[in-house]
């Protein structure tokens, strides 16, 4: 009785089936990981913005138009410039973002009054018999900048705020 082997062409093309039926799986424990670190680092962004946001809440809008003075933005591109800026209204600052992170602060003023109609009259108007005053708020804007995993771009998580009188 003769025994047939296999041929060394029937074990190369088991192999190579063998090894694209595992590339789903392969790509799976590569692409899960990659989503897995992008959420740490949008959850740990959305934390930074908050801490932030938390310490703004503080704030009124007279306390930054002494420091703004006649200009209607500000922006504040690194923590040095923030705790700048908390220092000279007499607060503290948060504590800094780690790498790879960069918070950005933007506060921007504006006047909250009713400017419906040509130029504003009708809006003048129901100020005026509804006996409304324009009120200084600034809306303030955190944004939290992180790299994205395997590429050269950045992703960001923004939070708004508001400090009025």
């Amino acid at each position: 009785m003769q025994r047939k082997a296999f041929s060394m062409l029937e074990i190369l093309i088991a192999l190579v089936i063998t090894a694209v039926a595992f590339l789903p799986i392969y790509n799976l424990f590569r692409f899960g990981s990659q989503g897995a670190v992008n959420n740490i680092h949008e959850v740990t962004a959305s934390n930074y913005a908050a801490d932030l946001i938390n310490f703004v809440r503080d704030i009124r809008a007279h306390q930054i138009e002494t420091v703004a003075g006649t200009s209607n933005k500000i922006t504040l591109s690194s923590d040095e410039q923030i705790a700048t800026f908390f220092s000279r209204i007499g607060l503290t600052a948060p504590p800094p973002v780690e790498k790879p992170f960069i918070r950005r602060l933007e506060l921007e003023k504006f006047k909250g009054r009713d400017v419906t109609g040509p130029g504003g009259i009708v809006g003048w108007l129901k100020d005026l018999i509804n006996r409304r005053k324009s009120v200084s708020n600034y809306l303030i804007c955190v944004k939290v900048a992180f790299p994205r995993m395997n590429t050269s771009e950045k992703d960001d998580v923004t939070l708004f705020s508001m400090a009025m009188d």
